[in-house]
């Protein structure tokens, strides 16, 4: 079994200390993928000073330079891995930015140029700010060749683009459901990959105010049971000592079975297959 943990919202207005802080004590044990916003522009979020909030100013990566260095320094040392966040991770009137931008295509494009040249990182994950995607914005997503990390659950084939995948992945998701004995608006994670024509997908947990160790434990054991995967995601500057102790503990948990491994969250992609033979 793969574990893996994704962490969003690494931009221009985060720290080196800020991100350390969190996972200082746990990256060199199990590696994180940072999900990184190459051009933040003053969205509303605690993350972001609130003077840029309605600024609309844009803030590159590389005007904080001191991240970047620590980023490349983590990035070589295996400690972190790096998915695409977006663009600009704005809001607009009808939508997040991957809902509602008039050009998500060339927001996938540049944001990944982008984060390739800053950052020298080989990227092949996107995130979706608010975990929300159009149709147009998964084709975007998906002709640019990255996979899905994602915490949304629209597994409706009317809500995505089709291809010749679709309804097999509507009804692996369908009697997952029916043998855990879920109706259909219950909230579950699926726990394995969804391949589609061009790009793949997973869907992680979140860890955010509120979560429960017993939660996490309980979508853990069931993914492990199901001979699964599991991500948990968060973001580092919502991180407080009762999050940080919720995380620590899981990990705990989850390291005490043989089975389990703590991987790059782009290993969440590979093929069993493919994987057993590269060991």
């Amino acid at each position: 079994m793969k574990f893996a943990i994704r962490d969003d919202d690494t931009c221009a207005f985060a720290t080196p200390e800020a991100i350390e802080r969190v996972y200082g004590s746990i990256w060199n044990d199990v590696p994180v993928c940072l999900a990184t916003i190459p051009f933040a522009k003053g969205y509303r979020s605690p993350a972001v000073p609130r003077e840029h909030w309605e600024s609309g100013e844009i803030f590159a990566l590389e005007r904080n330079p001191t991240l970047v260095a620590a980023l490349r320094e983590h990035i070589a040392a295996g400690r972190v891995t790096i998915a695409l966040h977006g663009y600009t991770h704005e809001d607009f009137a009808d939508g997040w930015e991957f809902q509602a931008a008039p050009d998500p295509e060339r927001r996938v494009r540049d944001g990944l140029a982008y984060l390739r040249t800053q950052l020298s990182a080989d990227i092949s994950i996107f995130v979706p700010p608010h975990n929300a995607l159009s149709k147009r914005g998964i084709a975007a997503v998906s002709a640019a060749g990255l996979n899905l990390l994602g915490s949304f659950l629209s597994f409706r084939p009317s809500m995505r683009p089709w291809d010749l995948q679709t309804p097999a992945n509507w009804w692996r998701v369908r009697q997952y459901r029916a043998a855990t004995g879920r109706v259909k608006s219950d909230r579950f994670v699926y726990p394995h990959v969804l391949r589609y024509a061009r790009h793949a997908e997973f869907g992680c947990h979140s860890l955010v105010p509120g979560t429960t160790l017993e939660e996490l434990v309980r979508g853990f054991d069931e993914a492990r049971g199901a001979g699964g995967d599991f991500c948990v995601a968060t973001h580092y500057w919502e991180i407080d000592e009762t999050l940080h102790g919720i995380l620590r503990r899981l990990l705990d948990h989850a390291a005490r079975f043989a089975d389990v491994r703590f991987v790059k969250a782009e290993a969440l992609f590979e093929p069993r297959g493919q994987e057993a033979a590269a060991a």
